[in-house]
């Protein structure tokens, strides 16, 4: 076999993929760019860090860099002509069973960011492995964000933000209410911040923070969000959760009460519910879209 030419063959089609998924990710206006751990590391804050040793890795896994997040895409097929030397280099080595140090990386939750290695991530994936050797270190955050995106990170900066002010996960363990909009968990502190205020001055007193937190919590949120599952609403709000529509709830119950005081929290509900939330068709559309993304970029990745 040729191992030279296969390698040149294997370059220019992951450069073509490169090249393509580009047009599609503008089309449906997608972030195709790897991550850079420096803006990761900023937004997450790690407490603290470990050496994990050298173990196998799963390549889907990996999703930033720390160094060469401009010259790979997020499916680290390469963008540029400039990585072509070395990319085929390390092609021909694995082809002839040369061995090949371990990459080098960085884990935060269940993702890695490479130190060093980039071109040979990019080189398992285009031969189709599933695993590569990597030299771990393990850095702690208080948040883990169950992926790794754009919004995701700016949802477990913000809610790193609320766990910082409000000591939620402390006053009330293993309890997580999960937003899809970072603006949320600012919305919520607000609303905290209002609920001890109306605790004071019921009671003459100042009322705790703690206090105050766990009342909120169990007083508030917890009956509202129970209301929101009991009446299968979120149904009519594909990708949103619980805590979503708490906070437009009371937003819309506010509204209302200022035109018709005697109106009750679940009458709000069934009012937003039915003037907001997606009908029939709106739900199959939305299902339609998601499933020709699905389908153009697994077909773009065969």
């Amino acid at each position: 076999m040729d191992y030279n030419s296969r390698a040149r063959a294997d370059f220019e089609r992951a450069r073509s993929r490169a090249f393509f998924g580009e047009i599609l990710n503008k089309i449906f206006k997608k972030d195709n760019r790897l991550f850079r751990f420096d803006e990761v590391k900023y937004l997450l804050s790690p407490e603290g860090m470990a050496y994990r040793g050298v173990h196998p890795i799963p390549l889907k896994k990996i999703v930033g860099s720390e160094g060469r997040y401009e010259d790979f895409d997020k499916d680290f097929l390469p963008l540029r002509d400039t990585t072509r030397s070395r990319w085929e280099g390390i092609e021909v080595a694995s082809l002839r069973d040369v061995h090949i140090p371990p990459i080098l990386v960085y884990k935060i939750g269940d993702f890695y960011f490479v130190r060093d290695g980039n071109h040979r991530v990019s080189v398992a994936k285009e031969l189709g492995q599933e695993f590569i050797d990597a030299e771990i270190v393990e850095l702690f955050t208080k948040v883990k964000p169950k992926k790794i995106n754009k919004k995701e990170l700016l949802l477990a900066e913000s809610y790193k933000y609320f766990l910082d002010k409000t000591h939620f996960d402390k006053i009330i363990p293993d309890v997580t209410i999960k937003l899809t909009n970072p603006w949320g968990y600012y919305r919520l502190i607000e609303h905290i911040n209002t609920y001890k205020y109306f605790l004071s001055e019921k009671k003459k007193h100042e009322v705790s923070w703690e206090e105050s937190v766990k009342r909120w919590y169990n007083e508030l949120y917890l009956p509202v969000v129970r209301l929101i599952n009991k009446r299968k609403v979120l149904s009519r709000f594909p990708d949103r959760e619980a805590g979503d529509l708490y906070i437009w709830l009371m937003d819309h119950w506010h509204f209302l009460k200022e035109r018709n005081k005697n109106i009750d929290i679940e009458e709000a509900l069934e009012d937003y519910s039915n003037r907001f939330g997606k009908g029939f068709l709106g739900l199959l559309w939305a299902r339609i879209k998601k499933k020709i993304k699905h389908f153009l970029f697994r077909s773009l990745n065969e």
